[in-house]
């Protein structure tokens, strides 16, 4: 069977949070592919944004920016839900989004893949709790740590990893502390995870279907019925 490429574009919130996604992000896509059969070679590529501008204008001129230099065939959005589901995000920022997508005919990549977090990207790191733990070396449970209970109902999530790091690197000797930061953990604990543990995660979920359904639009997947 003859490989094809598909060209994939990223847009993250942040430095860490590409960290994270690029490897959960391009081994979701090649277990995708390969659970139907294809034979695909992946590229991904990150798409630098202005921050002074708005969501859509942000990933417009990304997207635009790109595309003088090279082509996408689908672009990745991640923003954070800050919020118990994706509603909230969806209304404010993607159907905007898809909307002037649509009406631009400059833009030549339309299929646009919403990365949506609840309630933010750290959520995901604690999907596989055992790994996380592992991580950071400690024997502390789960619930010594404060980390006990469905991660996406923690309404921030990226405190509860700062606040399980502090009490571990209280117990260090202070001759020998050198502090464990969250920012350690990102890319770490994306190249690790696997996506069968972020797939219980319901906004995980979603975007493993959606992501699905642009590689069948675009006649990477055939699934069969």
């Amino acid at each position: 069977m003859s490989s094809r490429q598909l060209f994939i574009g990223l847009i993250s919130e942040g430095s860490t949070d590409t960290r994270f996604l690029y490897s959960v992000i391009e081994r979701t896509i090649k277990q995708i592919i390969f659970d139907f059969g294809g034979v695909t070679e992946i590229s991904i590529e990150e798409l630098k944004k202005d921050f002074g501008k708005n969501f859509s204008n942000q990933v417009i001129d990304a997207n635009l920016n790109y595309q003088k230099e090279s082509l996408i065939n689908i672009l990745l959005v991640h923003s954070d839900a800050d919020h118990k589901d994706d509603s909230k995000v969806l209304n404010e920022k993607f159907i905007p989004l898809f909307e002037n997508i649509k009406l631009n005919d400059e833009v030549m990549c339309k299929e646009i893949v919403p990365v949506i977090p609840v309630y933010m990207i750290e959520s995901w790191m604690l999907a596989d709790i055992d790994l996380f733990l592992d991580e950071i070396s400690t024997n502390k449970t789960k619930s010594e740590l404060g980390l006990n209970g469905n991660p996406e109902r923690f309404t921030n999530p990226k405190n509860k990893i700062k606040e399980a790091l502090h009490i571990i690197n209280q117990e260090k000797p202070k001759k020998r502390r050198k502090d464990l930061q969250i920012n350690d953990l990102y890319q770490i604990i994306g190249q690790k995870i696997e996506i069968d543990k972020l797939i219980n995660l319901n906004s995980f979920d979603k975007f493993y279907k959606q992501v699905s359904e642009s590689l069948q639009k675009l006649n990477y997947i055939n699934k069969k019925l």
